[in-house]
Protein backbone atom coordinates (compact mmCIF):
# COMPACT_ATOMS: atom_id res chain seq x y z
CA UNK A 1 0.00 0.00 0.00
CA UNK A 2 3.11 2.20 1.01
CA UNK A 3 4.41 1.89 -2.95
CA UNK A 4 1.24 2.33 -4.32
CA UNK A 5 0.25 5.42 -2.44
CA UNK A 6 3.94 6.75 -3.47
CA UNK A 7 3.22 6.50 -6.89
CA UNK A 8 0.19 8.53 -6.84
CA UNK A 9 1.50 11.05 -4.55
CA UNK A 10 3.92 11.67 -7.44
CA UNK A 11 1.33 11.40 -9.65
CA UNK A 12 -0.14 14.40 -8.13
CA UNK A 13 3.04 16.33 -7.34
CA UNK A 14 3.46 16.12 -11.65
CA UNK A 15 -0.12 17.66 -11.88
CA UNK A 16 0.70 20.76 -10.31
CA UNK A 17 3.14 23.58 -11.32
CA UNK A 18 5.54 25.44 -9.06
CA UNK A 19 3.24 28.20 -7.93
CA UNK A 20 5.17 31.89 -8.38
CA UNK A 21 5.34 31.78 -4.20
CA UNK A 22 7.30 28.77 -4.10
CA UNK A 23 9.56 30.04 -7.04
CA UNK A 24 10.47 32.92 -4.82
CA UNK A 25 11.32 30.39 -1.89
CA UNK A 26 13.17 27.99 -4.35
CA UNK A 27 14.98 30.92 -5.78
CA UNK A 28 16.09 32.31 -2.71
CA UNK A 29 17.66 29.00 -1.23
CA UNK A 30 20.39 29.47 -4.19
CA UNK A 31 22.75 31.33 -1.66
CA UNK A 32 22.70 33.26 1.54
CA UNK A 33 22.25 36.77 0.03
CA UNK A 34 19.60 35.74 -1.65
CA UNK A 35 18.04 34.54 1.24
CA UNK A 36 18.50 36.89 3.21
CA UNK A 37 16.59 39.31 1.10
CA UNK A 38 14.23 37.18 0.92
CA UNK A 39 13.80 36.94 4.52
CA UNK A 40 13.35 41.46 4.44
CA UNK A 41 10.81 41.06 1.78
CA UNK A 42 8.96 38.71 3.59
CA UNK A 43 9.03 41.09 6.32
CA UNK A 44 6.86 43.70 4.73
CA UNK A 45 4.15 41.40 3.78
CA UNK A 46 4.30 40.73 7.75
CA UNK A 47 4.39 44.06 8.45
CA UNK A 48 0.91 44.45 7.37
CA UNK A 49 -0.83 41.87 9.43
CA UNK A 50 0.63 43.66 12.58
CA UNK A 51 -0.97 47.75 11.72
CA UNK A 52 0.27 49.87 14.47
CA UNK A 53 2.08 47.30 16.40
CA UNK A 54 4.48 46.99 14.11
CA UNK A 55 6.30 49.51 15.78
CA UNK A 56 10.38 48.96 16.54
CA UNK A 57 11.52 53.03 17.36
CA UNK A 58 14.00 52.69 20.62
CA UNK A 59 12.98 49.28 21.62
CA UNK A 60 15.32 46.36 22.80
CA UNK A 61 14.14 43.39 20.35
CA UNK A 62 14.59 39.85 20.80
CA UNK A 63 14.13 38.21 17.51
CA UNK A 64 13.28 34.67 18.01
CA UNK A 65 14.72 32.40 15.80
CA UNK A 66 16.56 34.74 13.47
CA UNK A 67 18.06 32.59 11.36
CA UNK A 68 20.26 34.40 8.52
CA UNK A 69 20.03 37.82 9.93
CA UNK A 70 17.80 39.52 7.41
CA UNK A 71 15.27 39.87 9.70
CA UNK A 72 17.76 40.97 12.55
CA UNK A 73 19.26 43.53 10.38
CA UNK A 74 15.73 44.91 9.55
CA UNK A 75 14.59 45.64 12.62
CA UNK A 76 17.60 47.57 13.79
CA UNK A 77 16.99 49.29 10.98
CA UNK A 78 13.40 50.25 11.83
CA UNK A 79 14.80 52.12 14.36
CA UNK A 80 15.03 49.71 17.76
CA UNK A 81 17.77 50.82 20.29
CA UNK A 82 19.19 47.15 20.28
CA UNK A 83 18.33 43.83 19.02
CA UNK A 84 19.06 40.35 19.74
CA UNK A 85 19.17 37.30 17.20
CA UNK A 86 18.99 34.20 18.80
CA UNK A 87 18.69 31.30 16.75
CA UNK A 88 20.34 27.35 17.36
CA UNK A 89 22.31 26.48 14.54
CA UNK A 90 26.05 28.13 14.57
CA UNK A 91 26.19 28.12 11.08
CA UNK A 92 23.43 30.50 10.65
CA UNK A 93 24.32 32.71 13.39
CA UNK A 94 27.73 33.64 11.76
CA UNK A 95 26.03 34.55 8.19
CA UNK A 96 23.60 36.27 10.54
CA UNK A 97 26.79 38.37 12.05
CA UNK A 98 28.41 39.24 8.42
CA UNK A 99 24.69 40.45 7.54
CA UNK A 100 24.62 42.54 10.01
CA UNK A 101 28.64 43.91 9.41
CA UNK A 102 27.56 44.85 6.11
CA UNK A 103 24.20 46.53 5.61
CA UNK A 104 23.91 48.12 9.46
CA UNK A 105 25.29 51.24 9.50
CA UNK A 106 25.59 50.87 13.15
CA UNK A 107 26.28 46.80 13.73
CA UNK A 108 26.66 47.46 17.57
CA UNK A 109 23.05 47.78 18.30
CA UNK A 110 22.83 44.20 17.25
CA UNK A 111 24.02 41.17 19.06
CA UNK A 112 23.57 37.15 18.37
CA UNK A 113 23.21 34.66 20.93
CA UNK A 114 23.38 30.61 20.02
CA UNK A 115 20.45 29.05 22.53
CA UNK A 116 17.46 26.98 22.72
CA UNK A 117 14.36 29.22 22.69
CA UNK A 118 13.17 27.04 25.93
CA UNK A 119 16.57 27.79 27.70
CA UNK A 120 16.79 31.57 27.17
CA UNK A 121 19.46 32.79 29.69
CA UNK A 122 18.75 36.56 29.51
CA UNK A 123 17.74 38.35 32.70
CA UNK A 124 13.96 38.57 33.44
CA UNK A 125 12.38 41.55 31.85
CA UNK A 126 15.20 42.15 29.21
CA UNK A 127 12.61 42.91 26.17
CA UNK A 128 10.31 45.51 25.24
CA UNK A 129 9.51 43.27 22.03
CA UNK A 130 9.89 39.80 20.79
CA UNK A 131 9.48 39.23 17.19
CA UNK A 132 9.09 35.43 15.25
CA UNK A 133 8.42 35.11 12.14
CA UNK A 134 8.07 31.58 10.04
CA UNK A 135 9.42 29.95 12.99
CA UNK A 136 6.95 28.48 16.14
CA UNK A 137 6.64 25.61 14.01
CA UNK A 138 9.68 24.79 14.19
CA UNK A 139 10.27 24.66 18.54
CA UNK A 140 10.00 21.37 19.52
CA UNK A 141 9.53 22.24 23.32
CA UNK A 142 6.84 25.17 22.06
CA UNK A 143 5.30 25.54 25.99
CA UNK A 144 9.09 26.15 27.66
CA UNK A 145 10.00 28.58 24.60
CA UNK A 146 6.53 30.77 25.48
CA UNK A 147 7.04 30.24 28.97
CA UNK A 148 10.58 32.01 28.48
CA UNK A 149 9.30 34.42 25.82
CA UNK A 150 7.04 35.56 29.19
CA UNK A 151 9.59 35.71 31.91
CA UNK A 152 12.39 37.69 29.73
CA UNK A 153 9.52 40.04 28.26
CA UNK A 154 9.10 43.53 30.43
CA UNK A 155 5.55 44.38 31.12
CA UNK A 156 3.87 46.64 28.69
CA UNK A 157 6.14 44.55 26.18
CA UNK A 158 4.76 43.16 22.94
CA UNK A 159 5.46 39.75 21.70
CA UNK A 160 4.95 39.57 17.79
CA UNK A 161 4.81 35.82 16.40
CA UNK A 162 3.57 34.81 12.70
CA UNK A 163 4.20 31.66 11.83
CA UNK A 164 1.65 28.37 10.21
CA UNK A 165 -0.20 25.77 11.81
CA UNK A 166 0.34 22.37 11.00
CA UNK A 167 -2.48 21.68 8.88
CA UNK A 168 -2.11 24.96 6.40
CA UNK A 169 -1.50 24.37 2.89
CA UNK A 170 2.17 24.47 3.36
CA UNK A 171 2.65 23.08 7.07
CA UNK A 172 4.25 20.32 6.08
CA UNK A 173 7.17 22.35 4.29
CA UNK A 174 8.12 20.18 1.76
CA UNK A 175 8.37 23.21 -0.64
CA UNK A 176 10.72 22.36 -3.31
CA UNK A 177 9.64 18.81 -3.83
CA UNK A 178 6.80 18.43 -3.30
CA UNK A 179 4.53 21.45 -5.12
CA UNK A 180 0.64 20.93 -4.00
CA UNK A 181 -0.89 21.96 -0.79
CA UNK A 182 -2.30 20.17 2.04
CA UNK A 183 0.35 16.87 0.83
CA UNK A 184 0.31 15.81 5.06
CA UNK A 185 -3.70 15.93 5.36
CA UNK A 186 -3.89 12.94 2.42
CA UNK A 187 -0.52 11.05 2.90
CA UNK A 188 1.75 9.55 5.68
CA UNK A 189 4.63 10.92 6.69
CA UNK A 190 6.51 7.89 5.69
CA UNK A 191 4.82 8.18 2.24
CA UNK A 192 5.80 12.20 2.28
CA UNK A 193 9.40 11.33 2.82
CA UNK A 194 9.50 8.53 0.94
CA UNK A 195 8.35 10.92 -1.86
CA UNK A 196 10.74 13.64 -1.71
CA UNK A 197 13.20 10.97 -1.80
CA UNK A 198 12.18 10.08 -5.09
CA UNK A 199 12.01 13.76 -6.11
CA UNK A 200 15.58 14.81 -4.48
CA UNK A 201 16.96 11.37 -6.49
CA UNK A 202 15.95 12.69 -9.83
CA UNK A 203 16.05 16.21 -9.31
CA UNK A 204 19.06 17.04 -6.65
CA UNK A 205 17.31 19.86 -5.22
CA UNK A 206 19.78 19.88 -2.44
CA UNK A 207 22.99 20.62 -4.55
CA UNK A 208 21.12 24.00 -5.84
CA UNK A 209 20.42 24.62 -1.88
CA UNK A 210 22.50 26.40 0.62
CA UNK A 211 23.52 24.19 3.70
CA UNK A 212 20.45 25.14 6.15
CA UNK A 213 18.16 24.56 3.66
CA UNK A 214 19.40 21.13 2.53
CA UNK A 215 16.79 18.20 3.81
CA UNK A 216 18.42 14.44 3.74
CA UNK A 217 14.95 12.99 3.55
CA UNK A 218 16.32 9.38 3.20
CA UNK A 219 18.02 9.32 6.32
CA UNK A 220 14.54 10.38 8.13
CA UNK A 221 11.48 8.79 9.79
CA UNK A 222 9.21 11.86 10.23
CA UNK A 223 8.90 15.38 8.93
CA UNK A 224 11.85 17.20 10.17
CA UNK A 225 11.82 19.99 12.61
CA UNK A 226 7.91 20.58 13.02
CA UNK A 227 6.01 20.40 16.26
CA UNK A 228 2.88 20.22 14.67
CA UNK A 229 1.24 22.69 16.52
CA UNK A 230 -2.33 24.02 15.35
CA UNK A 231 -4.45 26.99 15.92
CA UNK A 232 -6.11 25.08 19.13
CA UNK A 233 -3.74 23.67 20.53
CA UNK A 234 -1.40 27.67 20.85
CA UNK A 235 -4.35 29.22 21.91
CA UNK A 236 -4.38 26.45 24.70
CA UNK A 237 -0.46 27.12 25.25
CA UNK A 238 -0.98 30.66 25.55
CA UNK A 239 -3.99 30.46 28.14
CA UNK A 240 -2.13 27.91 30.25
CA UNK A 241 0.47 30.03 30.40
CA UNK A 242 -1.49 33.48 31.25
CA UNK A 243 -0.30 35.08 28.05
CA UNK A 244 -2.67 37.98 27.16
CA UNK A 245 -4.10 37.68 23.23
CA UNK A 246 -4.15 41.35 22.37
CA UNK A 247 -4.72 40.50 18.91
CA UNK A 248 -5.17 37.98 16.73
CA UNK A 249 -5.22 37.26 12.57
CA UNK A 250 -6.32 33.97 11.00
CA UNK A 251 -4.91 34.53 7.32
CA UNK A 252 -6.23 32.05 4.69
CA UNK A 253 -4.86 30.58 2.18
CA UNK A 254 -4.51 33.11 -0.97
CA UNK A 255 -5.04 36.25 0.85
CA UNK A 256 -2.28 38.24 -0.70
CA UNK A 257 -3.44 37.33 -4.19
CA UNK A 258 -7.15 37.89 -3.28
CA UNK A 259 -6.45 41.53 -1.42
CA UNK A 260 -5.52 42.11 -5.17
CA UNK A 261 -8.11 43.91 -7.75
CA UNK A 262 -10.10 41.32 -9.75
CA UNK A 263 -13.68 40.19 -10.14
CA UNK A 264 -15.16 38.74 -7.21
CA UNK A 265 -11.47 38.70 -5.68
CA UNK A 266 -13.26 40.87 -2.35
CA UNK A 267 -16.07 38.13 -2.11
CA UNK A 268 -13.93 35.14 -2.47
CA UNK A 269 -11.33 36.65 0.23
CA UNK A 270 -14.36 37.42 2.79
CA UNK A 271 -15.87 33.84 2.37
CA UNK A 272 -12.23 32.64 3.21
CA UNK A 273 -11.91 35.14 6.02
CA UNK A 274 -15.09 33.32 7.43
CA UNK A 275 -13.66 30.02 6.67
CA UNK A 276 -10.23 31.02 8.75
CA UNK A 277 -12.53 31.65 12.00
CA UNK A 278 -14.48 28.66 11.36
CA UNK A 279 -13.71 25.99 14.15
CA UNK A 280 -12.08 22.63 12.76
CA UNK A 281 -12.25 24.20 8.94
CA UNK A 282 -9.49 27.30 10.26
CA UNK A 283 -6.79 24.52 10.92
CA UNK A 284 -6.88 23.46 6.85
CA UNK A 285 -7.80 27.08 5.62
CA UNK A 286 -5.44 29.48 7.90
CA UNK A 287 -2.04 29.44 5.71
CA UNK A 288 -0.42 31.83 8.54
CA UNK A 289 -1.00 32.87 11.82
CA UNK A 290 -0.47 36.63 13.26
CA UNK A 291 -0.34 37.35 17.47
CA UNK A 292 -0.02 40.22 19.13
CA UNK A 293 0.85 39.22 22.92
CA UNK A 294 1.26 40.74 26.05
CA UNK A 295 2.70 39.88 29.47
CA UNK A 296 -0.16 39.16 32.04
CA UNK A 297 1.23 39.43 36.15
CA UNK A 298 1.05 36.46 37.82
CA UNK A 299 -1.33 36.61 40.76
CA UNK A 300 2.18 36.71 43.16
CA UNK A 301 4.00 39.64 41.11
CA UNK A 302 0.33 41.82 41.44
CA UNK A 303 0.33 41.16 45.69
CA UNK A 304 4.09 42.27 45.83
Amino acid sequence: MSALAVELLLAINRLFPVSPNLREIDQAKGSVADYQEWERQELLRVAQSFGPYWDFAGKDVLDLGCGLGGKTVAYAQLGAASVTGLDLRSQSLRAASEENSRHNPTPSTVGFCLSDAAKMSFADESFDLIVSVNVLEHVEDLYFALAECKRVLRPGGLMLFHFPPFYSPWGAHLEGWINFPWPHVFFADRTLLQAAHRIELRQRRNTAYIPTAQVRWGELTHLPELNRVTTQQFEHLLSALGIQVLDQKMLPLGYHYFAQPGPFHLQILSLLRCLAWTPLVREVVTTKMSWVLGKVADVNDEQQ
